[in-house]
């Protein structure tokens, strides 16, 4: 398998997705469903996986049913999802290993590969981020004291604000993966057209 085991990735998929309808992680692509998709490049970076969930998690959980005996997932629920986004990273943060760095990748990114995760595993930075065109993507990249201090936030904590307080290492990157986060009808359309915007 690719990449390493002294990494593991919180990926976040509890959000009602409103902007899609809450069906953005049901969406097809290349066959599969968005959140398929996710989190089989998660585990076939060879990353131990925390999935959260939240909004409609049996249906979702039901999109990845060949995915859950897999040894490097972990799925937990989220009932406070409608709490918000720092919530969700608190819930999955209660079970990642403390001595390992940790990515934040979200659900609705299907074109995030085990070569993306690989590539921000090189830098050693508190915390790494893609940028792309001076926009900021994901997955991000954290060192594993950020673990405690996630847990220290309340519920309604952004990572935004978190991470102003530390070191970012900002990597300049032209794959526009890193950036494509599939929120709205009009997005689906542009990856299921394949451009890139």
């Amino acid at each position: 398998m690719e990449g390493s085991r002294t990494t593991q990735n919180l990926l976040l998929g509890a959000g009602g997705a409103t902007r899609s309808g809450g069906e953005k992680l049901f969406w097809i692509y290349e066959n599969r469903p968005i959140i398929h998709h996710s989190v089989a490049n998660s585990l076939r970076a060879n990353l131990p996986t925390i999935l959260v969930l939240g909004y409609r998690h049996a249906e979702i959980r039901s999109l990845i049913g060949d995915l859950v005996k897999d040894p490097l997932l972990t799925i937990v629920i989220n009932d406070n999802w409608q709490a918000g986004q720092g919530s969700s990273t608190k819930v999955g943060a209660r079970l990642l290993d403390r001595k390992k760095r940790f990515f934040i990748s979200l659900g609705d990114m299907p074109l995030i590969t085990p070569s993306h995760y690989r590539f921000l595993e090189r830098f050693l930075e508190p915390v790494v981020r893609p940028v792309v065109n001076g926009r900021v993507g994901h997955p991000v990249l954290h060192d594993p004291f950020l673990i405690d201090e996630i847990l220290k936030q309340p519920d309604s904590f952004t990572m935004r604000e978190l991470l102003s307080a530390y070191e970012m290492k900002k990597i300049a990157v032209d794959d526009p993966a890193y950036i494509r986060d599939i929120d709205t009808p009009q997005e689906y359309k542009a990856l299921l057209g394949n451009h890139y915007g």
